[in-house]
């Protein structure tokens, strides 16, 4: 399954282990299988990660749904 980051960028959700919001940061970590390639999305401010962040797990819980 692909998920679209943005208007410009998608990722394969087979080679991804844990999405998550950055305590320490503004930021959302997508984390690789293999453990050490970490892609960090930078937001202006903890609203706006949090918006993303519940974006992100209302469209995988649709892409659930719809497999199910």
């Amino acid at each position: 399954m692909w998920l679209k980051l943005g208007d410009s960028e998608i990722i394969n959700l087979d080679y991804i282990s844990t999405i998550k919001k950055n305590p320490s940061s503004n930021a959302i970590e997508i984390i690789y299988n293999d453990l050490n390639h970490i892609k960090s999305l930078p937001f202006r401010n903890p609203e706006e990660r949090d918006r993303a962040y519940d974006a992100i797990l209302e469209n995988l819980s649709r892409m659930k749904l719809f497999f199910e």
